[in-house]
């Protein structure tokens, strides 16, 4: 099972990464992506506790 703090740590640092970095269109379209994932995935799991 992935662990929540690995993933909550990987969202704020793609957050981090997006409001202080310079980014190209593209790694920021990437980096969008991987966090719009890793927010889906926290949403699954905490349905998942809940059911």
């Amino acid at each position: 099972m992935t662990n929540f703090f690995d993933i909550h740590a990987d969202i704020a640092e793609l957050r981090a990464e997006l409001a202080e970095c310079i980014l190209t269109r593209r790694e920021r379209a990437a980096t969008l992506q991987r966090l719009e994932a890793l927010l889906a995935e926290v949403a699954r799991l905490q349905k998942e506790e809940e059911a």
